[in-house]
């Protein structure tokens, strides 16, 4: 059965009217392949994950921006300005990506940096997924580790459940408090992990149930695979974890 990512299944399921956005990729998809689903990866960065950069200062960043703060179609968004100047190593290197609307896009030239997401240095930011911010190469130069930032240390960790007691937990569509369990999550199974950050609230709350407690774990992200043909994803957002599928030490 073809499978989506934790987060953009729900978005077919839950925005009105209910089950139209499905029926409308499914046309779009019988279009000529301009309108289709993109193929294929962009550009490589010129930079490779494991490399230390520094994110330019404001001034350097601005120079390369339209009128509408994008580089080639990319937003330097407000919360990307707090990480100029601050050396950060490439976490991966992103060529193609599942956009929030569903639609897969080749990316060129562009890197996702560790620990840099769109919750802030003090993880307050955002709307509590920590998805991670995308940095085009104009906007770094290279750098080295002796310059890095240091990363908040987590004081909590957890261990994640078997899958045996997990799918033990899931309702009939594979979710827990409207929330899906996704096949890749399975090989995080028995890991023990620092947490990152209880998310509470999330502001995309049609498709969570309030009251539910969801954590998100450093370093554990989504890769994509259960796009199945039409992965993978290098975007890397990160995964919601209910507080039924974790030990906490």
């Amino acid at each position: 059965m073809h499978e989506r990512c934790q987060f953009e299944n729900t978005i077919y399921r839950y925005v009105p009217p209910f089950g139209t956005l499905r029926r409308l990729r499914r046309a779009v998809r019988r279009f000529p392949d301009r309108y289709a689903m993109a193929r294929g990866e962009g550009k490589p960065s010129r930079f490779a994950a494991g490399d230390w950069v520094r994110v330019r200062d404001p001034a350097d960043v601005r120079a390369t921006l339209d009128e509408r703060g994008c580089l080639r179609g990319l937003a330097f968004t407000a919360e990307q300005w707090a990480y100029c100047g601050k050396t950060f190593r490439v976490d991966a290197v992103v060529r193609r990506m599942m956009n929030d609307f569903g639609r897969m896009k080749r990316v060129s030239r562009t890197v996702a940096l560790a620990g840099v997401a769109c919750d802030g240095p003090g993880r307050i930011g955002g709307c509590g997924r920590s998805c991670p911010l995308l940095f085009r190469d104009e906007w770094l130069e290279p750098s080295s580790a002796d310059r890095a930032e240091q990363q908040p240390e987590s004081v909590r960790y957890a261990r994640v459940r078997s899958q045996a007691e997990i799918l033990a937990t899931l309702d009939a569509s594979g979710r827990r408090d409207g929330v899906m369990f996704t096949a890749a999550m399975g090989r995080y199974a028995g890991g023990r992990f620092p947490v990152h950050k209880q998310v509470q609230p999330v502001a995309l709350t049609p498709w969570r149930r309030r009251g539910a407690d969801w954590f998100i774990l450093a370093g554990v992200v989504c890769r994509g695979e259960s796009l199945t043909t039409e992965g993978p994803c290098h975007r890397g957002c990160s995964l919601l974890w209910h507080r039924d599928w974790l030990e906490f030490d």
